[in-house]
């Protein structure tokens, strides 16, 4: 069994179906890779989303929708007045996204406040476990969760990560780096700088190391990164491959541009969600990248960012085995 943490944002998404006529669903990056991580990673493992939500219908309804999928929400925290937050997807006509916004005033940006309340131990200061007992296996977290965190409620966050890097959490952490999100460049660097530090497994992706570092290919990435010390690198170009950097071998794997593109939203987090299970399973390096790349070429040739269960068992079934 593999249990898996995962902090960060659920949101209520509006994917566009026709011009003026949108889909309601919930997603966000941490949820497509809890989500898909489930899915794909069995029974036997656990799927744990750490969030915050209202008392809002949304909030009610996105439960459930976690419940549904058999997503783990004892550390889904209740905001005495906020709410989630929302945002649509529009798609030009090949599939590229475009994003806007509703989520200044999200209860998830409370989460680290929420987890404290919940922990802290009256009278001592001290804290209890909160269903993180024993620790779990692997702790996710993205440049997404770290950037919706409210700037004073992050050292709580910094606190939280060391101490489950200290007990043996393996921590993983994508970039997954969204301008709007931030007051500056500078301000990213020093605290995924911080990330990078903690993490024993990274997935960022070329595009986000290029706008935020320079990096223009998969060898100026491992460069950059090496600095951290990092145990895995795993390393996404979209159609030019995946590049693995681990201690015992270093390898791109080619991927097999999909033709036919629909929308390309949750393409890096069902990855992310994908490789996790297919590694938790006992797959190497080299089949549980593969094997994730056919699972993301899959999600986007689907609209938004959850294929539904049934299409996506069938498809799945459907998919060629890939040796381990």
């Amino acid at each position: 069994m593999t249990d898996l943490v995962i902090l960060g944002e659920s949101m209520v998404e509006f994917s566009q179906i026709d011009p003026g006529l949108f889909q309601q669903s919930y997603a966000g990056d941490v949820h497509s890779v809890a989500v898909y991580f489930k899915r794909l990673a069995g029974s036997k493992s656990r799927s744990r989303l750490m969030t915050a939500v209202g008392h809002d219908g949304a909030s009610n309804g996105l439960i459930t929708a976690l419940e549904q999928e058999d997503v783990d929400t004892s550390l889904v925290f209740r905001h005495p007045s906020r709410q989630l937050g929302l945002y649509m997807v529009n798609n030009d006509a090949s599939g590229e996204r475009s994003f806007s916004y509703w989520r200044s005033d999200s209860a998830a940006r409370e989460v680290m406040p929420l987890f404290r309340e919940a922990t802290q131990v009256v009278g001592d200061g001290g804290y209890q476990p909160c269903g993180l007992a024993p620790r779990p296996d692997m702790f996710f977290f993205s440049g997404i969760s770290l950037a919706v965190l409210n700037p004073e409620t992050r050292p709580a966050f910094w606190d939280f990560l060391e101490a489950q890097h200290n007990a043996g959490t393996r921590i993983v952490f994508d970039p997954n780096y969204r301008p709007k999100l931030w007051r500056s460049t500078k301000e990213t660097r020093a605290e995924y700088a911080r990330a990078f530090e903690y993490a024993h497994l990274a997935l960022p992706g070329i595009e986000d190391l290029q706008v935020l570092y320079g990096v223009n290919d998969f060898t100026d990435a491992c460069d950059f990164l090496e600095r951290f010390d990092i145990e895995e690198l795993v390393i996404k170009d979209g159609p030019n491959g995946v590049c693995y950097r681990g201690p015992r071998e270093h390898f791109v794997e080619p991927i097999t541009p999909v033709e036919r593109v629909v929308d390309t939203t949750a393409a890096g987090d069902s990855f992310n969600g994908a490789y996790l299970a297919y590694r938790s399973q006992g797959l190497s390096p080299k089949a549980a990248i593969a094997r994730a790349a056919k699972i993301s070429a899959l999600v986007i040739q689907h609209k938004g960012a959850l294929i539904q269960p049934d299409i996506f068992q069938q498809a799945l079934i459907k998919l060629e085995p890939v040796e381990q």
